[in-house]
Formats: structure tokens, sequence, C-alpha cells
């Protein structure tokens, strides 16, 4: 299994259990690594497609058994707790999208730039699912390892896409750390 219930299960219980204050920024982090660990899950997934451990068909039908996982609505009985869960969910399906992407072979050739120009210009036009899609694009480039420019220029305005290019910063920091790990493997071996 790709991510199973169990896992879901596993963060819903640390969510259940963690105090959680905005102000402070205390317990948040509980959110981010519930990404981390999707992206990790769907990088290891691409990993067993490369050492040809399951086809990409097999793949394919593991992500969308998994798909069902995101698409329930759990109750913490907490408003922020809920709402910041919704938003993490939301970033898990960018990353289920654009691991989609990455497994059929249909990463975009367009550069980041005009990527995000046109997931902007979508949600300015009221074009919400056109955004969303322009934002997968940009995370399965990202997921199938270039690198996110830093210098990217990202409006300060208060938009949907904004909030979603999280899930991008997301698999990019974990894209850096596993070269780092890979590095520090290899140093060792020498």
């Amino acid at each position: 299994m790709f991510y199973s219930k169990e896992r879901l299960a596993n963060w819903l219980e640390r969510i259940n259990s963690e105090e959680i204050d905005i102000e402070t920024g205390k317990g948040i982090d509980v959110f981010d690594r519930m990404l981390e660990d999707y992206i990790i899950a769907c990088r290891n997934l691409m990993r067993s497609i490369k050492a040809r451990e399951i086809t990409k068909k097999e793949a394919i039908a593991l992500i969308n058994e998994s798909e069902k996982v995101l698409e329930k609505s759990f109750d913490f009985g907490d408003e922020l707790k809920g709402e910041l869960f919704e938003i993490t969910k939301e970033q898990m399906k960018i990353v289920l999208e654009a691991l989609k992407l990455v497994i059929e072979g249909k990463v975009s050739k367009k550069s980041f730039d005009k990527l995000l120009n046109e997931a902007f210009k979508k949600e300015h036009e009221g074009d919400i699912e056109g955004a969303f899609e322009s934002v997968v694009k940009i995370a399965a480039k990202v997921l199938a390892g270039e690198e996110f420019p830093e210098d990217i220029e990202i409006p300060d305005e208060d938009l949907i896409v904004v909030g979603w290019l999280d899930a991008v910063d997301a698999i990019n920091t974990i894209n850096v750390l596993s070269e780092i790990d890979k590095s520090e493997i290899e140093d060792d071996v020498e």
C-alpha cells in the first residue's frame, strides 16, 4: 500500500493530541511533518518504479486507491485544527496530482515563471481549478528533480496559489535534504 488509512490515522492521532496555538506557532509543525511524510511516500513510490519493483500501471492503481484516503472528512472538535488539516490535505492533493504527472511522463517543459504566472492569472480570473492545475505542474517539475528557484517573484497578496506553493516548497526541501543524506552516505562509504 502506498499511503494507507493506518498511516493517515497515525497523523490524525498526533493532530488530536497536539495542543495548537496559532499565536506562538506551537504544535503547527505537526501539519508540516504530515505533508513531508506524504512527500516521502510519493518519492518512495517513484523509487520503487525506478527499481522495477512495481510497474507504472500498478503504481497508478495504488495512487487511485490512496486518493480515497484523502477524500474523507475528519472532525477534530477544534475549528483551527480542522482548518489546518484541510489546508494540508489540499497540499497533499497537489503532491499526489504531481506524482501522477511524473509517473505518466507528463512533466511540463514550461518554465517555473511561466507556470506561476499562469496560476496567478487563472486565480485572478476566478479559474481556481485551472490555477490548481498550474501549481500541480510546478510541483511535478520539482518532484521530478528540478529545483524551484529561490528568487522567483511571488506577489505579496492573499492568494490561494501562494498557500498552495507551500506544497512545492516542501517537495523542494525534501529533495535537498535527501541529496544531503545521499552525499553523507557516500562520504561514509569512501
